[in-house]
Parts: C-alpha cells; structure tokens; sequence
C-alpha cells in the first residue's frame, strides 16, 4: 500500500534560513547568518503593501542581499517576480520589464540609479516603487525622478547585509532639500540608535555610530563567535537582553527625527555597491616590489563616477609598472578592488598632524592614447565615444575601456 504523505516540516522562525557572505573590518569573507523570521519581517514591511512589490524585478545576483527582496517581498504578499536578462540592468531593460512584463518595483544600487536616472529618466515611469541605496545618493537624480513620475514612490534605503537588506526608508519628494537625503526612519519592527564611544544616546545635530536593533538583526557571523560579539553587542535599552547591531557607520539625527548619514568610523568605503576596505589594498601594494608605500582612495573628479585610485611611493632606485601592480593586487583581492589608475609620487603629501593630506593628491593622468590611430570612420566614432565617456582628450583604438578606468556602468552610458 502506499505510504501517505508526510507535510513539509515549518521552520522555527529562529532557524536559519540562508548564509550570505559579506566583507568587512577584516576585509575576509563572513557569513552572515540570517533567519526565517528576519525574512518574514523584511517582506511584512508596510513599504511594500497596497500593491507596490506585486512584481518586484529580480536582477541581483542571488549572491547579493538585494536579492532577499527582490524574491520574498513579492512572494510572501502573494506577488511574483519578474526576472531581469543576464548582464548589467540598463534602462531599455527596465522599460521592457516594466511595460512588457507588468513589473511594478525595483531596487537598485545608487550608482545604477543614478547612471539611469541620467541617461533615460523616463524608463522609471509606470513602476509603483523605486528603492535606491548603497552609496552617497545624488539629490538631483533622486529629485529628478520623484517629479518626473509622481505616481512612483522613490525610497532611499540603507542597510548592512547584518540586518537583512534593509533597516531604514526615507520617501524622496521632488521638494528635496539641498545636499543628499538622510536615510530616515527604521522599517517596521526595527528599532535605531545614535550612541556615542560609551554607549550614550547623542542629541540632535552631533554626530555618533549608527546601532540597529529589532526584527532584521542577524544571528550573528556563522562559525565566528568572536567576530560576532564585536559587532552583534547587548542592546543597552531592550529589558528583555536583546542585541544589536554595531554599523560602523557614522549619522546624526536631523531636527524633523530622520537620521543622516556622514561616513564610515574606519577606513571602509562602499564603491558600485561593494563594501570596500581601503587598508587591505595599501597592504597588498605595500607587498608588491620595488614599493616603499601605497595610499589608496576613492575619488569622483567628475560628478557622478567614482573610481578607485592607489598612490603609490617607489623604493629607492624602482619604477614600479601600473599594469604589473594591477596584477599584482588582482591575484590577492576582488576584481572590484583592483584600482583604476596607479599614481607614482616621490612622497605622500602629509599635513602638519603627519596624517596622509587627502586634499594634496593630485588627479590621476591617463596615460597617452597608445598605438595606432583610428583607421576608419567607424573606429574614429567609437574612440570618440569612449573618451567623452571616460572624461579623456582622446582614446586609441587598441586601448582597453576598463584600463582607462572604465567600468560596466560607465559602459552603459
């Protein structure tokens, strides 16, 4: 006889449900530890109701915490998702998704909201709820879109991957105030704090480490009890022992209870999306031969497009090649901190505390154009095309876009 069918067995919501990695102070991949109730609470937020996420556009790599919303928002209201074809999301894309395919909500990095927002403004317009965040927001993009579409809600979000994508929302009007749009108030459930070096709440206006609590909070860093303890701490203000979340990141209150954000408390950065430590690649080029010394930073001399830059001190009596140190630092670290363009100084410029005078490193200078010239009219077209993208006097034919400082969404320009 047959055996009757067993139901699936629920999960506790307290029971894991994936492990993302993630890098960090360390700069070594973590995994992040996320549970089902962290998902649960992250797709109940009232941001996605009344319709909004009925079919979120799915173009995350799985591998990104991005994609937790893109798949669970939708799903757990009873939506479905529309998923984006393979390669970088460019806004012929996302008007097909949107206007073909009924989708009605999307997520994008800041650096992709902005590149859209600039080159086709008009691909936002049919969608019900536009989430952007990751990096600095441009106001003008964001105010761009919020009075191009009014019938678009336009949410600047933040959140580490610790706090399952999303922790805080600030809805974007076309009457956005100048300089960039605090990341606002905590999702449902999720609670903030603002606390200075002894865990004390800072007023309004002064600046203090950034602390989340509440439902989102991940289990901690799987198989790294020590790590985790460093960054997931006891909640001072929960009775009942909860924990939360030390950000690393530095905000104030702003006068209306939105919260800003100002930086980061060490030296990582986030460039396209990816958490960046600036200190591992000093240390990777400070490794290489024929390097004395190595400062590395992230530079926006044209508005708009950031890129990574590594100074670089010679030893005595060596000339150390930019390619062979691109190399050098792309066989140790990620290809998304391998930096654009190396600059070669007799000294770091200091100021009078001895620290590295960030204001006194001169602008990269590309190289000349190299090789030979263009030899028809179309290869004159395209050189031309490429230079003005990557803001250069002249682009050789034989020259590679991505050496140049060029990346994919630049490319999309």
């Amino acid at each position: 006889p047959e055996r009757p069918g067993r139901p699936v067995p629920v999960p506790d919501p307290a029971s894991l449900a994936y492990v993302m990695f993630t890098s960090g102070s360390t700069g070594l991949p973590k995994g992040v530890g996320v549970t089902h109730a962290d998902v649960a609470a992250l797709a109940a937020d009232s941001a996605w109701r009344d319709g909004a996420a009925d079919a979120v556009l799915m173009h995350s790599a799985y591998v990104f915490d991005a994609s937790t919303f893109e798949i669970w928002a939708p799903l757990l209201h009873g939506g479905r998702i529309v998923v984006a074809p393979e390669g970088v999301l460019d806004a012929r894309t996302l008007d097909d998704a949107v206007h073909t395919h009924g989708a009605t909500a999307v997520f994008m990095t800041t650096a992709l909201f902005n590149v859209i927002a600039e080159t086709d403004p008009g691909a936002f317009t049919g969608l019900r709820l536009v989430c952007a965040g990751g990096e600095l927001a441009s106001p003008d993009a964001m105010q761009r879109i919020a009075g191009l579409a009014p019938e678009t809600r336009v949410l600047h979000v933040y959140g580490p991957t610790e706090t399952t994508t999303f922790a805080t929302r600030h809805p974007v009007t076309a009457e956005l105030p100048a300089g960039p749009p605090p990341i606002g108030r905590p999702l449902d459930g999720m609670r903030l704090h603002v606390l200075d070096a002894s865990l004390r709440p800072v007023p309004p206006g002064v600046v203090g480490e950034l602390y989340l609590a509440g439902h989102g909070v991940a289990r901690g860093y799987t198989g790294r009890p020590g790590l985790t303890a460093t960054r997931f701490v006891a909640d001072p203000f929960d009775a009942s022992g909860g924990r939360m979340y030390r950000t690393g990141d530095l905000v104030r209150w702003t006068p209306d209870g939105q919260i800003a954000y100002v930086g980061r408390s060490d030296g990582q950065v986030k460039l396209r999306g990816y958490r960046i430590e600036l200190g591992e690649i000093e240390n990777t080029l400070a490794c290489c031969e024929g390097v004395a010394d190595a400062f590395a930073v992230v530079r926006e001399d044209t508005p708009g497009d950031r890129r990574l830059v590594a100074y670089v001190v010679p030893a005595s009596g060596a000339r150390p090649d930019p390619g062979d140190l691109a190399r050098a630092v792309g066989r140790s670290l990620p290809a998304y901190m391998v930096p654009s363009a190396f600059v070669t100084l007799d000294a770091l410029p200091l100021t009078p505390n001895g620290k590295v005078d960030r204001r006194a490193l001169p602008v990269p200078e590309h190289a000349p154009v190299s090789g030979r010239p263009a030899r028809t009219a179309r290869e004159e077209i395209l050189c031309g095309l490429f230079a003005d993208v990557l803001g250069l006097d002249a682009v050789g034919p034989d020259d590679d876009f991505f050496a140049l400082g060029g990346h994919s969404l630049l490319a999309t320009r």
